[in-house]
């Protein structure tokens, strides 16, 4: 019988993981107008706008990505 000993880092890694898709979610452009027009305002255009959403949440989904390979390749399994 093979048991899964969770380290601190481990289940550091794995709520930090959490938070990132959160994050990621949040800044999908869909639907968040608030931060969608503050960004049109600020860039002067509705494209770059999009894209700066785009770019944070596709850093944020690469970031949850990195930390879950991580912690699947130290051998955690749900």
């Amino acid at each position: 019988m093979a048991t899964n000993r969770q380290t601190w880092k481990g289940t550091f890694q794995d709520n930090l993981s959490q938070i990132f898709l959160m994050l990621a979610l949040f800044f999908n452009p869909f639907g968040f107008d608030a931060v969608q027009y503050s960004l049109i305002l600020l860039t002067g255009s509705l494209w770059k706008a999009n894209f700066v959403l785009y770019c944070i949440a596709g850093l944020f989904f690469g970031v949850y990505m990195w930390f879950t390979k991580r912690l699947n390749k130290f051998g955690k399994t749900d």
